[in-house]
């Protein structure tokens, strides 16, 4: 539900549209050099939605398309102020244009890209270039296009891992029959992967509405699996990543949900922030085909918007949607996405230090193992993982401040019987957290300690806890929680959305 509230300001400012974001004067900013952006590639991959190719690239003091069914085609270059500096540039297929003398060295431009493809007209305006000093063009990668290639490292697509994204989980439900019924009839006729996945993505685009209401609204419990969804089919990001998938997955189409920023593409080029940054704003997708993951952004090809003041009584606007961020290559997605969580089934191994005296290994099947004594804090974005285990031996004491915040695809904890405290937020946000076991002898449950956890089934708070702070489980609409008779006075004060059910022992 958190990931859901804080994608309003993302949402507003970027993705609820489907025409084109141009850049501001006052988003550029000199935090990094040109020099700085130079990419190692030369050319994109962009896809039709049957796998054709529609290469860009730069070559020399060129740029080139070379496609096997694209037409229409018309190309401007602009620069960072909006000013056209190139336009007329047309053809009905592969070409190249001489454009470098007709750019200053070391400024950035963008080139806005249209074309038809397999009747579907596209617009690409995140492929960014300059012209180096020694006259050649170069392109230009997004800040965090490193990173996000890390990220999607997660992205196999052996035999085992790509059967494992066909399987159910959590708001994933692509096992029920609703679910499966509806893929079935969306794609019936479909003779290829290709053709489902555009026709499931065809029917989120065009049929379901962007919720402004959820964004901000704080008290009411709103639903994000598919199943729900196909009813409604009113929602925000995560809800049409989770429904995207669900639908593929029912069909057998792999895919998976991911997690991360949305941003502009100027802040992806100038603003040093993006490259720490990992508290996730938005959702969308990614689909397997042919063997190649593609990224998907649902969200920002809808034209479609629910708007009012309530739940109930809002008002749907239908708008226009395109396929501009359907099936894109990763060098393009990075202008306006920073991955955090490419997969949220598998893990990425990896191990560190996670407190003074403490370690953490993650593995592929998404299990993180924590070694040592003391207190636990995971370092900011360690979050690609669903199960926690605590090594035998091992004597911590505190989960610390924050400590599993953000972690998206966290579903069960069993704490080991030596922990006392939950320090503040110590699993804010875990938004799949299904289950956690809090042993005898915990002490502390400190505020907002499962905030936003709006998974939690049950929790039994056992009689060695002295204090609960402020909050600790606001937002857990589905929560049954059990607590002592003398925990339970104003344990929901001030709740913005109280548990299900809370249980008084005596």
């Amino acid at each position: 539900m958190f990931l859901r509230k804080v994608v309003a300001a993302a949402c507003a400012a970027v993705v609820s549209f489907t025409g084109m974001s141009f850049i501001k004067e006052d988003d550029v900013r000199a935090d990094v050099t040109v020099d700085q952006l130079y990419a190692d590639y030369t050319e994109v991959h962009f896809v039709s939605k049957s796998g054709g190719a529609i290469d860009f690239g730069v070559d020399g003091t060129q740029i080139y398309i070379d496609t096997d069914c694209a037409n229409d085609i018309e190309l401007i270059i602009v620069d960072e102020n909006n000013r056209p500096v190139l336009q007329g540039m047309t053809a009905d297929g592969s070409c190249q244009f001489d454009v470098a003398s007709s750019l200053v060295t070391d400024t950035i431009y963008y080139v806005v890209f249209y074309y038809t493809a397999e009747g579907i007209d596209y617009m690409q305006w995140d492929i960014y270039i300059t012209k180096r000093g020694d006259g050649t063009l170069a392109m230009l990668k997004s800040l965090c296009y490193d990173f996000n290639v890390e990220r999607c490292s997660e992205l196999w697509t052996d035999a085992t891992s790509l059967e494992e994204c066909l399987q159910p989980q959590n708001d994933v439900d692509c096992d029920d029959p609703e679910v499966i019924a509806i893929a079935e009839e969306i794609t019936r006729g479909c003779t290829t992967d290709w053709e489902k996945s555009y026709a499931i993505y065809t029917f989120i685009v065009e049929n379901f509405y962007y919720d402004f209401i959820q964004v901000e609204d704080r008290y009411t419990v709103y639903q994000d699996d598919a199943a729900a969804l196909l009813r409604r089919r009113i929602a925000v990001c995560e809800g049409f990543g989770n429904t995207f998938v669900s639908l593929c997955r029912a069909v057998g189409v792999p895919a998976a949900v991911s997690f991360g920023i949305g941003a502009s593409a100027p802040d992806m080029l100038h603003n040093n922030d993006m490259i720490d940054d990992e508290s996730p704003n938005h959702a969308w997708a990614c689909v397997c085909l042919d063997g190649t993951w593609y990224h998907v952004d649902p969200t920002w090809d809808m034209g479609n918007a629910y708007e009012g003041s309530s739940y109930d009584s809002g008002t749907a606007t239908e708008g226009e949607y395109t396929y501009n961020y359907y099936l894109l290559p990763v060098e393009i997605f990075s202008m306006t996405h920073k991955i955090c969580d490419a997969d949220t089934i598998h893990g990425i191994e990896c191990s560190g230090s996670c407190g003074d005296n403490a370690t953490y290994t993650i593995s592929r099947d998404a299990v993180i193992t924590i070694s040592g004594s003391g207190e636990v804090v995971l370092p900011y974005g360690v979050n690609g993982f669903r199960f926690v285990e605590f090594a035998e031996g091992s004597n911590i004491t505190s989960i610390g401040d924050c400590c599993f915040q953000d972690c998206d695809a966290l579903e069960y904890v069993i704490l080991p019987d030596t922990v006392t405290r939950l320090e503040r937020g110590a699993f804010i946000t875990c938004e799949d957290l299904e289950y956690i076991y809090l042993p005898e002898g915990l002490q502390y449950i400190g505020p907002s300690a499962f905030c936003y956890c709006d998974q939690l089934s049950y929790v039994y708070v056992p009689d060695s806890v002295t204090e609960i702070g402020d909050y600790a489980f606001d937002d857990c609409p589905w929560l049954v929680i059990s607590v002592n008779n003398s925990q339970a006075s104003g344990l929901t004060s001030d709740y913005d959305v109280d548990p299900l059910e809370i249980i008084t022992r005596t």
